[in-house]
């Protein structure tokens, strides 16, 4: 029990650590996202072990939250950052090549978002038959408000592009969008079920969701390189500004899963102990 009441403070830590790297462009270490996610899944698989869990929980202790976090560590292991070892600053040459097509677009949507969409879809499915109650009006306004501001943001976007072909534009947006109103149903159905921590942690997936559309419409947003000759770059010149949205990205990120991890388990399990396991009133 007390290994177990360290470990989320650890993976805070961790997150932490891995967000300062991301927005200082130096990372304090390479693993800090990697085993911050492994640290969530020990709690989870620990917490999915316990039998103070009602009965409706099992499908999301045993099987939902494990698999998406491990999906999750799998894309941080991916995208982990480079060992500073291997060198500092250095030359590049880019030059331009044949334009982007409408899978190229929807290829660099999906590689910032996959996992994210992927844990979201799995707890969205197990948490679709616990949620027995009908919604308030004022949730379903809600949320229905929330969906608007978040295409519009998408339709904003995509029409005040500067350059890119629309096809290609509109495809690098669809998985970030699509990850956004999954998450937005996410945290209808937690407040459904009074889960008012693990539905906070949706909707920072929401805002991470827009600060990926964003990423996902940079590479075609951009001016185009001259046809005949490369563009030389080098990091020195790149403005740390860059660096913010990406930590905002990351933050939002984490944050999400480690209060959604947090509230699934701590919530009904508390409230199960409290009530004795009867069905506890909620909210909605």
């Amino acid at each position: 029990m007390r290994l177990r009441s360290l470990l989320l403070p650890l993976a805070g830590l961790l997150a932490a650590a891995h967000v300062v790297g991301v927005l200082t462009a130096a990372p304090i270490l390479r693993h800090a996202e990697v085993l911050a996610v492994a640290v969530l899944l020990a709690y989870a698989l620990l917490v999915g072990l316990s039998s103070h869990l009602p009965a409706g929980d099992r499908a999301t202790a045993r099987w939902a939250l494990p698999a998406g976090l491990v999906v999750v560590a799998t894309d941080a292991w991916r995208t982990m950052p480079a060992d500073p070892a291997d060198g500092g600053y250095r030359w590049q040459v880019l030059e331009s090549g044949p334009p982007p097509e409408f899978t190229d677009g929807l290829w660099t949507g999906l590689a910032l978002t996959w996992a994210a969409l992927f844990f979201v879809l799995v707890l969205a499915v197990v948490s679709w038959p616990q949620t027995d109650r009908r919604p308030s009006g004022r949730l379903v306004v809600g949320v229905l408000l929330s969906a608007g501001a978040v295409v519009g943001y998408a339709v904003f976007r995509l029409a005040g592009r500067n350059g890119g072909q629309p096809g290609v534009v509109a495809a690098a947006m669809l998985a970030p969008l699509a990850l956004a109103l999954a998450a937005l149903l996410l945290a209808a159905l937690l407040l459904r079920q009074g889960r008012r921590r693990a539905a906070g942690g949706a909707i920072l997936l929401v805002v991470a969701a827009l600060c990926h559309m964003d990423a996902a419409l940079a590479p075609y947003t951009l001016l185009p390189l001259s046809p005949s000759r490369g563009t030389v770059f080098t990091g020195a010149v790149v403005s740390p500004i860059l660096v913010v949205a990406p930590a905002l990205a990351v933050a939002a990120e984490l944050t999400g899963y480690l209060l959604l991890v947090a509230g699934l388990r701590t919530d009904r399990t508390e409230r199960g102990r409290a009530t004795g396991g009867r069905p506890e009133p909620v909210l909605g």
